[in-house]
């Protein structure tokens, strides 16, 4: 992110334009440094993902399905690394958290929602702004199918159940639930600032059905522009460089 993109702080400030994967990481990451810098935010035991991992899920998933037999799990790595919380800027290992907050992009819906993973009883809940009957929900559901079914198999490489156990032993696949009584989106451009505030809501404790809603998303898109182009601008006249600029290897 550099200070003198208008174009990058023009489309997160405005309402109801698109937010992209570079959009949606920054604002993840600075959740992540948020939880670390308030104490009563790291005690509630939540971190976030970005949106490299639920495509890696996705993409990991498709192969392990055509050849669960030969699959190849070294490929998996990255994910794992993530999962022990490597290579994810200001992030924590699963084992030391409670909440996963990950953002997952429906590409053929055009849309972003949250995914949020408890792990004390490994279940999935969906916050999807835009919910409707029948196709919508029915890709929503398919889009999370991944993350439902693979992330166990990804736990018991890291023997993560040792740690945190499923109810009832065994259980398969993660069940999934997408959130009914929350406030629904007004446009079709706001599901990525939705996204953000939900997850800041859930990490703060905060009941979404009254903190994220519509009229709130222009303020919302505002003020985390300004946030984000005044700590851009205090990195440049400082000079540092902050984790987020430290090179990843996936």
């Amino acid at each position: 992110m550099k200070v003198d993109n208008k174009t990058w702080y023009y489309e997160l400030a405005t309402s109801p334009v698109w937010l992209w994967d570079k959009h949606i990481d920054l604002a993840f990451y600075y959740l992540r440094k948020k939880i670390r810098q308030f104490p009563e935010l790291e005690k509630r035991k939540v971190t976030t993902m970005d949106t490299f991992f639920n495509a890696k899920v996705r993409g990991m998933w498709s192969v392990y399905q055509s050849s669960p037999n030969t699959f190849d799990w070294e490929s998996c790595d990255s994910l794992l690394r993530l999962m022990l919380g490597v290579n994810v800027q200001s992030g924590s290992s699963w084992f030391q958290v409670n909440t996963l907050l990950i953002p997952i992009r429906f590409d053929d819906l055009k849309h972003w929602a949250l995914v949020n993973l408890e792990l004390t009883n490994w279940t999935i809940e969906v916050y999807d702004l835009m919910q409707h009957k029948g196709p919508h929900n029915s890709k929503v559901r398919g889009g999370v199918d991944a993350l439902s079914k693979f992330i166990p198999l990804l736990a018991e490489r890291l023997s993560l159940f040792e740690y945190k156990p499923r109810e009832p032993p065994g259980t398969y696949p993660i069940p999934v639930t997408i959130m009914a009584d929350i406030p629904r989106q007004g446009n079709g451009g706001d599901c990525g600032i939705f996204t953000i505030k939900n997850a800041e809501c859930l990490i703060e404790g905060r009941d979404v059905r009254y903190w994220v809603i519509q009229d709130r998303m222009q303020i919302f898109r505002e003020w985390l522009a300004c946030y984000l182009w005044g700590h851009a601008r205090r990195k440049l006249e400082g000079d540092y460089k902050s984790d987020e600029e430290v090179d990843t290897d996936y």
